[in-house]
């Protein structure tokens, strides 16, 4: 018999200690996290959508009511963030929204091919120090992974208040010629897109004095 192969995962997903969650988050991860778990054999018609990192959940409540007819999944692995949207999601009664609480990369050995719509990463951890750029999220390894699952014409989401990172995540993309920067130059990233909302990490960022940078990037082949 043989033996499952087995993910190696970058060492940014390794889920950090935490505060301690409150009764009340525990209760909505114990009881009602399950209704909304992400299932790996799903069948839909649906155009799908997927935010990587969703962090509270405010984005993809905002997509869940904009998109009724679609599917949403959103992944995270902190639990605060996975509680507040389950409690996000009973509030307002929506029914397209799936939840996948682990780390991205095993979410992306499961989904079909060429199977996702649009991908939405919403200020993802730019992990500042030079010693922690091995652990950043966008990367050649990461892009190919995205490459398989996204569609042809696919589109791509990302903002960050990091000019470091920025860079990072143009150098990547420029690298991969499956991808396509549609904004072309940073004078059309200031403004977000009308299809995203501030989301409390934006609003971090803005308190701070950041300068905010919206890029979209389009699957060509």
């Amino acid at each position: 018999m043989k033996k499952s192969k087995k993910i190696l995962l970058p060492l940014f997903y390794k889920k950090k200690t935490r505060r301690p969650l409150s009764e009340k988050q525990k209760r909505l991860l114990r009881f009602n996290l399950q209704k909304f778990l992400f299932k790996k054999n799903f069948s839909t018609k649906k155009k799908i959508f997927l935010e990587i990192g969703f962090g509270y959940g405010e984005n993809l409540i905002n997509l869940g009511k904009k998109n009724i007819d679609e599917l949403i999944i959103g992944c995270e692995v902190y639990e605060p963030g996975i509680a507040n949207l389950v409690k996000k999601i009973e509030i307002n009664n929506l029914k397209n929204i799936c939840i996948y609480p682990k780390n991205i990369f095993s979410l992306l050995e499961k989904l079909k091919k060429n199977s996702i719509e649009k991908i939405f990463m919403l200020y993802p951890d730019p992990w500042p120090k030079k010693k922690h750029f091995k652990r950043r999220l966008i990367s050649k390894f990461f892009l190919e992974k995205i490459d398989k699952i996204l569609k042809k014409n696919g589109l791509i989401f990302i903002s960050t208040d990091s000019e470091n990172y920025l860079n990072t995540i143009l150098i990547e993309f420029f690298l991969n010629r499956n991808f396509l920067w549609i904004d072309k130059k940073i004078t059309n990233c200031y403004e977000r897109p009308e299809k995203l909302i501030e989301s409390k990490y934006e609003k971090k960022a803005t308190m701070k004095g950041n300068k905010k940078y919206f890029l979209k990037f389009k699957k060509i082949c």
